[in-house]
């Protein structure tokens, strides 16, 4: 018998993934991550990018299938609501993150699940297994193959993952879930320059685009049509990467070793920002001393977070991303938020002139110290010769470092309640809190309008 193409046997995986199985610490995560993710789309509701996504976003047929956008609660095509809902989680850059050979955002997935079981009016927990074949799939695809390694973006696993999501939404067949994720993952390669020097709005379409399609994909799958399923064999065989790191084992489900970010920035520079926080008091009243900031982080972040356009950034895509900037905004305010981005601070001059100052350092012995880490040091040096100095070992937020429950709860109320009001936003968490037994997801996404 000729052996299964890996898409064939990922298919089977996800078709076995059911609620009845799960641990309950699994379940318990998605319910995090879920909370987690509806803030991070609650805050993005009125970015200009998601504004410009939705006004292009069809309205659905009355009486055909579709998803609510969130925010306005439009009935539109459940592929709008995936590009729409998708942005939205994804423009703070405050949503959870996995990495390992490869780094990924696999919250990008939840808004695909929500559009997927609304259209089917599927149940909580319907939900909860799509959105754990999701994390899984993108999860152990990041522990086995890296697409920087051959000039991609990690929002190139939107083509392999979302028709999966689709698919267990829907309850497809695993040869209709493998030839899914075959016509999705052939098409979807994203470049690296995605996130090089100035970044664009296209981060934040760049997964909900190729998710969208994948949602297609496996409209096609289900209608008989066909793709290549040697798909992921192609695909490893493009970096020299062993297929045979692809684990398929429900041993423990990876899901479980996600992080959430403390501050809306990229996830190597959550490390430096809080220790900048900390040195916010001793320097406060003394920035126009600072002659120099030296910020150490591991050496493979730098050239995505201190590359020469990080140390001017002309908008906010550019500054959540700038070691520099970041630090910079910190040290003045003592803090690092949504409301300080949105208001272009890190234009502001007090904070550009720290900006120019700081020095980015590669620390070879963080690699020794914290193999599997992201550290981050501030040192800051007055005119005087005076030194401060601050390190954070491990971001709050970090799967070593996991926020507690009520940490979660006041991230989540802090992006929502100006949007959807207090009375909306603590039933959203109460909701949540009982997922499984909703019968149905159409009153979380009713919740989630703005006021």
């Amino acid at each position: 018998m000729t052996e299964p193409f890996l898409a064939e046997k990922i298919a089977e995986f996800v078709d076995d993934i059911s609620i009845s199985r799960l641990p309950l610490s699994t379940i318990a995560m998605v319910k995090r991550l879920v909370l987690d993710t509806l803030g991070c789309a609650l805050g993005g509701v009125e970015a200009k990018p998601v504004a410009l996504l939705r006004n292009l976003a069809p309205d659905a047929v009355p009486g055909a299938l579709g998803a609510t956008c969130l925010g306005d609660g439009r009935h539109v095509t459940t592929e709008g609501a995936v590009i729409v809902n998708g942005a939205m989680v994804r423009y703070l850059d405050f949503m959870d993150v996995y990495w390992s050979r490869d780094i990924c955002h696999p919250a990008e997935n939840i808004t695909v699940a929500l559009a997927c079981v609304e259209e089917v009016n599927g149940n909580g927990k319907r939900l909860i297994e799509a959105i754990v074949a999701g994390y899984e799939m993108q999860i152990r695809l990041c522990d086995a193959f890296s697409f920087r390694d051959i000039g991609g973006h990690h929002a190139s696993a939107a083509g392999f993952v979302a028709p999966l999501v689709a698919g267990k939404a829907w309850g497809q067949s695993r040869m209709v879930m493998a030839q899914g994720g075959a016509l999705g993952g052939f098409r979807h390669l994203t470049l690296s320059v995605l996130a090089s020097g100035e970044l664009s709005m296209a981060k934040a379409a760049a997964y909900p685009l190729s998710a969208s399609e994948g949602v297609s994909a496996a409209r096609l799958a289900a209608a008989g049509f066909t793709g290549p399923l040697a798909v992921y064999e192609g695909l490893f065989e493009q970096s020299g990467a062993n297929i045979d790191d692809y684990a398929l084992d429900q041993k423990f489900y990876r899901i479980e070793g996600v992080s959430l970010k403390q501050f809306p920035a990229q996830f190597s520079l959550q490390a430096p920002i809080a220790a900048a926080v900390r040195l916010h008091e001793g320097a406060k009243h003394r920035l126009d001393e600072i002659q120099q900031i030296r910020a150490r982080v591991k050496q493979d972040a730098l050239g995505r977070i201190a590359d020469p356009n990080k140390f001017q950034p002309m908008n906010r895509e550019t500054a959540d991303h700038s070691l520099p900037s970041c630090v910079a905004m910190a040290l003045c305010d003592g803090e690092l938020t949504d409301a300080q981005f949105s208001a272009n601070r890190f234009l502001d001059e007090d904070v550009m002139r720290l900006t120019m100052l700081v020095d980015a350092i590669g620390e070879p012995s963080f690699e020794g110290q914290f193999p599997s880490g992201r550290p981050g040091a501030i040192e800051v040096e007055f005119t005087n010769g005076d030194v401060i100095n601050a390190v954070e070992e491990i971001p709050l937020g970090d799967v070593d470092r996991p926020m507690n429950e009520a940490t979660v709860c006041d991230k989540f109320l802090g992006q929502a309640i100006p949007i959807v009001g207090e009375t909306a936003a603590r039933a959203i968490i109460e909701l949540i809190e009982n997922l499984e037994n909703q019968s149905s997801v159409k009153p979380l996404l009713q919740l989630c309008r703005q006021i």
